[in-house]
C-alpha cells in the first residue's frame, strides 16, 4: 500500500491509517504546550532504536550460551550493578537489601521504596476486566461490567491487522473524551436476539454506556511488547517498535480527558525480560513525561509478571521501575510458555499436558506467592492473574460450573496471598482478571476479592469438600481454616530469598502426564486459535472439547500448545500412556506429529462439510501447514524429521502472513523456513517492482521472526 510522509520527513503513517484516523495524529496541547504525535514518535524511535535491538539480541546470545552449558537461568549475581532511567546505579545486592530495610522501616543509605504517589483509584478491589476495544459495544460493556478497572489490550487479545488497533483507540478516546455518554451506538454486524436469543433480521443490536462515569472501571491500556513491530508507523524507513506509538498515541490524545476526569494515564507493560528491558520502558516513559511537561513519576503502569526471566529479577525491575510502578501481575499463560521456551534445550524440562498444568500446581503456587511477597516487599500493589472461562451459548447449561471456576480460582489467590510477617497481616491479591464483560462472571470472581478479611472464612466454609482439598494441597487451609504464610524477619532475607532453593522451587517441572491425548489436545487448540488470528481475532473464544466450558484464548495460550508439541516431538517425550497410535512408553517421533496433524485434517473437514463450507475456501490447510512446518521438517533424503529451528514467538509467523495475498502467503512461509542467504541473492537479483517488493517481504518476515538485526538497504530492484 502506498505510504506518504505526515508533519516530518522522518515518520511515515500508513496512507489508510492516515486518512481514517487523523484525530489520532497531529498536534495536541497538553498542560498548554502543544506536542505533534508523529514528532514524539520519531524522536523516541530514534532515541531508542539501537537499544531495542540490541536488548532483543541480547535474549538470544543468552539461551545460546544456555545451549553451550555455559550460563543457566538464575537470579542476577549480588556484585552486579543495575542502572536506573534516571541514572542511579545499585548493585544487585543493595538493592535487595535496601528492599528488606525499606520494608522494615531501617534507616539506612541503600533503603527504598515503590514511589507512594499511587492513585487510590487503581487500587480497587474487585475484578480487572480485560479484552481489545475494537468493538465499541464490548468497550462500552466493558464500562457497564462491575469491574473495578479495566485493561484494554493492544498486544495479546488487539491485534494490528488491518486497522484495528487505531480502531481500538479511536474507541477509547471518544470514550475517555465522554462523547458517548448519553448515546447509543447501533451495531454494524451484530443484530438485537429475540426471546429465545434468536437474531432479529433488520434490527441492530443497540449498546449504550449506562454506568455513571464514577462508576466506570478505571482504565489501563496494555501495550504491544517490546518484540514487536509497528506495521503502520515507520521512521526513517524502519518500522517503529510496536511499544512507542502505542505509548504515545494514548498519553497524547487522552491526557486531558483523563485529567479532568480526575484520573491518570495508566498502562500495562507485558513482557519485560530483564532489568535492562525495565529500564528502556522507564526510559520511554521519563520522556513523555518531560515532553508532556509533568512530574517524574506521573505516568503509572503496572508490569506482567508473565516470563520466568522477570521471576528471576522481580526484585530488580521493580527497583527500576520504581518511579512509575503500581505493582506486578501474575501472567500465568505467558509464564508457563516462557518456561518452555527457557528450558527448550532439556529433555527433563518438558513440560506435561499443558492443559493438567493448573494454577495450584506447585511452582506455580510458589511463583504467584512470590509476585505478591517481593512486591510487598518494596511497597508495590500486587495483581492477579486471569480466569479465562467466558459463556458459552451453545451449552449455557455449562455456566454454573464456569462461575464456580472463577470464583474459587479467585478465592485461591485471596488466599495465596495472605502473608503474616512478624504478627502483621498483609492482605495482598484484592485485584485480579477477568476475560469477559458478562457481568455475573465478573460478579462471580469479584466477591472473594471484595470481602474484607473478617469475612472471608465464611467464604471459605462455603467451598465444597474437594475445593477445601485443593487449597489445603497449596497450603492456605489447615483443617478448613484459612492459614497465612507466616514468615519473621529472619525469614526474610536476601541468603533465603534468592537462594538456590528459592529458584528451584519456581521453575522445578511440574508433575503430569504427556499422552497421545494431551497431544491431540494442544493441535486442536493451536489449530482453532491459529484459523481465528487469521482472520484478525487475537481474543479467540474457544470451546474446550474435553469440559464443554468456553475460554478466552490469545497469543500467549496458543505458543504454549504449538511449543508443547514441538518439543515433544523434538527430544522424542516418553509417552505415559496408550494412544490411538501409540503406547505407553513410546517416544514422540515426527510421523505420530503427522498421523496426529492428518487426524485433525479430517475432523475440520467433516465439520466444513456439515457446515456446507468448502474446505479448499478456507485457511484451514494453510493452519495445519504453519503448524507443520513449525514441528516438523525434511531431511535431504526425505525423511521426516523434527524442527530444529525454535521459534520464540510463532505468533510472528501468523502477523507475517495475515495481511498477504494466498499468492505471497506460499512464498512468504518458505522465506521464513529457508535460507537467509539465499533471500538475499534472491532480492538482489528480483527484477521488476512486484517481484523486488515480494522478494524484500519475504525477508523482511524472516528477519522480523528470527530477530535478525542487519538492515538491508536495496533502493530499487535491479534492471
Amino acid at each position: 500500500m502506498q505510504q506518504r510522509a505526515v508533519t516530518q520527513p522522518t515518520t511515515v503513517i500508513r496512507e489508510d491509517i492516515l486518512q481514517t484516523y487523523p484525530d489520532l495524529f497531529g498536534v495536541k496541547v497538553i498542560e498548554g504546550r502543544p506536542i505533534t504525535v508523529e514528532h514524539l514518535v520519531a524522536r523516541l524511535t530514534l532515541d531508542t532504536r539501537e537499544l531495542f535491538r540490541e536488548l532483543l539480541q541480547v535474549r538470544h546470545a543468552f539461551q545460546a550460551r544456555v545451549e553451550r552449558k555455559e550460563a543457566r537461568h538464575d537470579f542476577v549475581d549480588g556484585g552486579v550493578v543495575i542502572e536506573d532511567p534516571d541514572g542511579q546505579r545499585a548493585t544487585v545486592m543493595a538493592i535487595r537489601q535496601g528492599m528488606l530495610d525499606g520494608f522494615f522501616g531501617r534507616a539506612t543509605d541503600i533503603a527504598w521504596r515503590i514511589a507512594p504517589n499511587i492513585p487510590d483509584e487503581v487500587k480497587v478491589p474487585g475484578l480487572e476486566g480485560t479484552g481489545p476495544a475494537i468493538d465499541l459495544g464490548m468497550a462500552m460493556g466493558a464500562l457497564n461490567s462491575g469491574a473495578s478497572s479495566w485493561m484494554w489490550d493492544w498486544e495479546d487479545a488487539g491485534g494490528d491487522y488491518r486497522d484495528q488497533l487505531y480502531k481500538g483507540w479511536r474507541n477509547l478516546k471518544q470514550i475517555l473524551a465522554h462523547e458517548w455518554d448519553g448515546r447509543a451506538f447501533s451495531h454494524p454486524t451484530k443484530l438485537e436476539n429475540d426471546g429465545h436469543g434468536n437474531p432479529i433480521p433488520g434490527k441492530p443490536r443497540r449498546y449504550t454506556i449506562n454506568a455513571p462515569p464514577e462508576k466506570w472501571p478505571t482504565i489501563f491500556h496494555r501495550v504491544p511488547g517490546l518484540h514487536l513491530h509497528s506495521r503502520q508507523v515507520t521512521v526513517d524507513g524502519r518500522e517503529a517498535p510496536a511499544i512507542i506509538p502505542a505509548l504515545v498515541i494514548h498519553a497524547l490524545n487522552n491526557y486531558e480527558s483523563q485529567k479532568k476526569a480526575g484520573s491518570g494515564i495508566y498502562y500495562y507493560i507485558p513482557k519485560i525480560e530483564s532489568w535492562q528491558e525495565a529500564r528502556l520502558v522507564g526510559i520511554l516513559l521519563k520522556s513523555i513525561e518531560s515532553a508532556i511537561g509533568i512530574a517524574r513519576g506521573s505516568l503509572k503502569i503496572k508490569a506482567l509478571n508473565e516470563r520466568a526471566e522477570f521471576v528471576l529479577q522481580q526484585e530488580l525491575i521493580q527497583w527500576v521501575l520504581r518511579q512509575n510502578l503500581i505493582g506486578p501481575n501474575v501472567g500465568r499463560w505467558d509464564y508457563l510458555n516462557s518456561r518452555e521456551d527457557m528450558f527448550r534445550h532439556d529433555p527433563e524440562m518438558v513440560i506435561p499436558n499443558p492443559s493438567t498444568v493448573t494454577m495450584t500446581e506447585p511452582s506455580l503456587t510458589d511463583y504467584t506467592r512470590r509476585n505478591a511477597l517481593l512486591a510487598t516487599l518494596a511497597g508495590g500493589f500486587a495483581i492477579g492473574g486471569m480466569a479465562a472461562q467466558m459463556p458459552n451459548p451453545r451449552i449455557p447449561e455449562n455456566g454454573v460450573k464456569a462461575l464456580r471456576d472463577i470464583w474459587f480460582d479467585k478465592l485461591r489467590e485471596r488466599l495465596t496471598g495472605l502473608f503474616l510477617i512478624d504478627g502483621t497481616l498483609y492482605d495482598t491479591y484484592r485485584q485480579s482478571w477477568v476475560a469477559t464483560v458478562a457481568p455475573e462472571y465478573v460478579a462471580a470472581g469479584r466477591e472473594p476479592l471484595v470481602a474484607d478479611f473478617v469475612d472471608l472464612q465464611a467464604l471459605v466454609d462455603k467451598a465444597t469438600a474437594d475445593e477445601r482439598t485443593r487449597l489445603e494441597a497449596v497450603g492456605v487451609l489447615t483443617n478448613g481454616r484459612i492459614t497465612p504464610l507466616e514468615l519473621s524477619e529472619q525469614d526474610l532475607s536476601v541468603e533465603k530469598l534468592f537462594s538456590d532453593a528459592a529458584r528451584t522451587r519456581l521453575l522445578a517441572r511440574p508433575e503430569g502426564p504427556t499422552t497421545e491425548d494431551g497431544m491431540r489436545y494442544a493441535m486442536y487448540m493451536a489449530t482453532e486459535y491459529m484459523y481465528q488470528q487469521l482472520h484478525g481475532n487475537n481474543a479467540a473464544a474457544i470451546d474446550d472439547p474435553n469440559t464443554g466450558l468456553r475460554f478466552m484464548n490469545d497469543l500467549a495460550t496458543y505458543e504454549i500448545f504449538w511449543h508443547f508439541l514441538y518439543l515433544t516431538v523434538f527430544h522424542g517425550v516418553v509417552l505415559t500412556a496408550d494412544g490411538r497410535y501409540s503406547k505407553k512408553g513410546d517416544r514422540v517421533t515426527p510421523g505420530l506429529f503427522v498421523r496426529l496433524l492428518d487426524e485433525r485434517r479430517e475432523t475440520v473437514k467433516e465439520l466444513f462439510a456439515r457446515l456446507r463450507v468448502a474446505y479448499e475456501t478456507t485457511d484451514a490447510e494453510l493452519v495445519l501447514e504453519i503448524l507443520r512446518r513449525q514441528v516438523v521438517d525434511r531431511a535431504p533424503n526425505g525423511a521426516l524429521v523434527s524442527q530444529k529451528r525454535w521459534i520464540k514467538y510463532g505468533s510472528r509467523v501468523l502477523l507475517s502472513l495475515i495481511e498477504q495475498s494466498e499468492r505471497d502467503r506460499e512464498v512468504i512461509l518458505d522465506a521464513i523456513f529457508g535460507n537467509r542467504d539465499k533471500l538475499l541473492s534472491d532480492l538482489a537479483q528480483a527484477t521488476g517492482t512486484e517481484r523486488f517488493d515480494l522478494a524484500r517481504r519475504a525477508l523482511k518476515a524472516y528477519d522480523y521472526v528470527y530477530d535478525v538485526p542487519a538492515i538491508i538497504e536495496t533502493p530499487e530492484p535491479s534492471a
